[in-house]
């Protein structure tokens, strides 16, 4: 083997987590393309996240119900409305849960990822009318959360102003594709955005990441 062959660089170098994260996204996505609309229809009703189920099992919590929320906690973050909802958010995972799995490892990516998602979640169930039966799905919430933690893996060569920017532009999108007809375009029709649960995934994502740049230094001065 020559030396350009060992240095070479596969074109998609995305780290594991990710792509098996990805993948997941991927298979699910197909499955609900090739099934019967009842057997869809039903996925939906039981593995989206419903404000208005959610609220019914905390006024009278049991232990099936209690699991029922942790299911839907995750299962959400793998059902997407359609082909460009699915490909958008498949997309900015690539490159930033790239960027966070690089920087933090595998194990430290994925609990940021789906507790952005659940904090993504729990903001949407907080702010939504439980009498209009809304159906919380999409892994915009975990995505957002990376998104949050490349604005602090940037700070160092970006700097405050830099970070600022990056946050801005981010959230000023989300503001306009989440209170315009664009949204729709994107996420097609019969489906809106979920801006909370995105603002609070990035919100969530920045909190973690700078918690996992701090915790080291912490580490080393305990001695």
């Amino acid at each position: 083997m020559t030396e350009n062959a060992q240095n070479r660089q596969p074109v998609f170098n995305v780290p594991p987590a990710t792509k098996y994260v990805v993948a997941a996204i991927l298979i699910v996505h197909l499955l609900t393309e090739v099934t019967t609309p009842e057997t869809l229809a039903w996925v939906y009703q039981n593995f989206s996240f419903r404000p208005a189920v959610i609220a019914a099992i905390f006024d009278n919590p049991t232990l099936p119900g209690l699991f029922h929320i942790f299911v839907t906690l995750n299962s959400h973050m793998f059902l997407h409305h359609d082909w460009m909802h699915m490909v958008l958010n498949v997309g900015m995972l690539l490159a930033f849960g790239s960027m966070t799995e690089r920087r933090f490892g595998a194990v430290k990516f994925l609990i940021l990822y789906f507790l952005s998602g659940w904090i993504g979640a729990f903001a949407e169930y907080l702010i939504a009318d439980p009498n209009m039966g809304i159906y919380l799905y999409g892994a915009s919430g975990g995505v957002f959360g990376t998104m949050g933690a490349t604005a602090i893996i940037m700070l160092p060569r970006y700097h405050l102003r830099g970070m600022f920017a990056f946050v801005g532009t981010l959230l000023g999108i989300n503001l306009l594709i989440g209170a315009t007809p664009l949204g729709t375009l994107l996420v097609g029709e019969g489906a809106g955005i979920a801006w909370a649960a995105h603002c609070a995934g990035f919100a969530a994502g920045i909190l973690m990441a700078f918690l996992y740049t701090q915790i080291p230094v912490r580490a080393r001065n305990s001695h």
